[in-house]
């Protein structure tokens, strides 16, 4: 059914569940009432209309119609994981930091109308990519940077005295296995425990979401595999994690369970 939103037409693949559509279409209408109190200038493309609005002489533009194609698993310009918003007519790279269940990134498209609507607000709030937005006052009011991750050196040999099981057997069960839900236990780089129910690969979730631990470590500053670690998706908090391959006392994938005698139940 093709449906008139305040951004344009939309057209919902089939396999959608109505109360998904719902949802995104109460969103639109949401970014619509925000609108007529806000800075924000309407942008008329094609059938499609965007928000616009200049801040310190830099040029944000936000994408509603884009944000409702992202939740309903249609073809967009921006990737599933990307806020449709762009700084000077380039991909801002702005990602959600919420925990699961993920917002409709058209509930957050409001939200970034809501931040950046009026002529004052919070610089604390803005994502990183968009600080050029700011200030140099802003700038200087913004909290410090959390403390940087301490350095480790790869291959640096644990000090528990705990056994682990060879890191070759468990990159190949993982190699050996994509797609499928495993559970593990590894010590952390702190020296304790942890259990884990996860899995790595790309796959889409009930409600469209999709997951892709692949394209989780690419967005990271390092290469995990420097230093015995592997991105996954941690399916008990819906998260991506990350696990140690190299000090892993217990692995279960499918059938076959591995351990060593320094596994805790």
């Amino acid at each position: 059914m093709n449906h008139k939103t305040p951004f344009g037409p939309l057209n919902p693949p089939e396999k959608i569940e109505q109360k998904r559509i719902d949802a995104v279409l109460r969103a639109l209408r949401w970014c619509e009432t925000i609108l007529s109190s806000t800075l924000w200038t309407p942008i008329i493309v094609g059938n499609s209309i965007s928000l616009q609005r200049t801040i310190n002489e830099q040029t944000i533009e936000l994408f509603p119609l884009e944000a409702a194609y992202v939740d309903l698993g249609m073809k967009s310009r921006f990737a599933t994981d990307h806020l449709p918003i762009h700084l000077n007519n380039s991909n801002a790279c702005v990602r959600s930091t919420h925990a699961r269940p993920r917002p409709l990134h058209t509930d957050m498209i409001a939200s970034m109308m809501l931040l950046l609507g009026r002529t004052e607000f919070n610089p604390a709030a803005v994502p990183r990519t968009l600080h050029s937005i700011l200030t140099a006052e802003q700038l200087t009011s913004l909290p410090p940077p959390p403390p940087a991750r301490q350095p480790y050196i790869p291959g640096r040999p644990s000090t528990s005295g705990r056994e682990f099981l060879p890191e070759s057997r468990i990159l190949g069960l993982i190699r050996q296995n994509p797609n499928t839900n495993f559970t593990i236990q590894f010590e952390k780089r702190d020296g304790t425990l942890r259990n884990m129910t996860a899995r790595i690969g790309v796959w889409n979730e009930a409600n469209g979401d999709e997951n892709n631990t692949h394209a989780a470590e690419e967005t990271m500053s390092y290469n995990p595999a420097d230093y015995n670690l592997k991105a996954v998706f941690d399916l008990e908090n819906g998260q991506y994690r990350i696990i140690a391959t190299d000090r892993v006392t217990m692995i279960a994938i499918r059938e076959s369970t591995y351990r060593t005698t320094s596994h805790v139940e």
